[in-house]
């Protein structure tokens, strides 16, 4: 279940405006640093979390009228649940969602791409990060 969140959480869009889910490696990472960070908090953490994944799997016939689990959606009706989600009037639903999405990113952008992409892909904290010139990031970006 936590697979299929992530992969949703992350997915992107190409330049004609389809879904492209997240390599297997960032869902993997993602969910890996879910599983260790439940591993080592208390019982009740752990119950509560459980609930809540119950929950996640089951609301789509409440939120988009769908009735099937979240797991068996495909990707485009995954994200439109987890978008319903977010945006629901109730704030317990979207933070419903903030329960997985933080814990899920997290990890996700601590390594490969998904951290060279927030800018922030230092060998160390203490390092300083190189700024490009203007006309080099300029060129990176009509490159990219």
């Amino acid at each position: 279940m936590a697979w299929a969140a992530a992969e949703t959480i992350l997915c992107d869009e190409d330049d004609t405006g389809a879904l492209v889910p997240p390599g297997a490696g960032v869902c993997d990472r993602a969910v890996r640093g879910l599983d260790e960070s439940l591993a080592r908090s208390s019982s009740d953490l752990r119950r509560g979390f459980w609930v809540l994944s119950v929950l996640l799997e089951f609301l789509p016939f409440f939120v988009i009228l769908t009735p099937r689990r979240m797991t068996s959606l495909p990707l485009a009706r995954r994200l439109a649940y987890l978008e319903a989600l977010e945006n629901h009037r109730i704030g317990l639903l979207s933070m419903l969602l903030v329960a997985f999405k933080v814990p899920l990113c997290v990890p996700a952008f601590e390594e490969g791409e998904e951290l060279r992409g927030t800018g922030f892909d230092r060998a160390t904290l203490s390092t300083r990060r190189i700024m490009l010139a203007e006309g080099v990031r300029a060129s990176q970006e009509e490159a990219a």
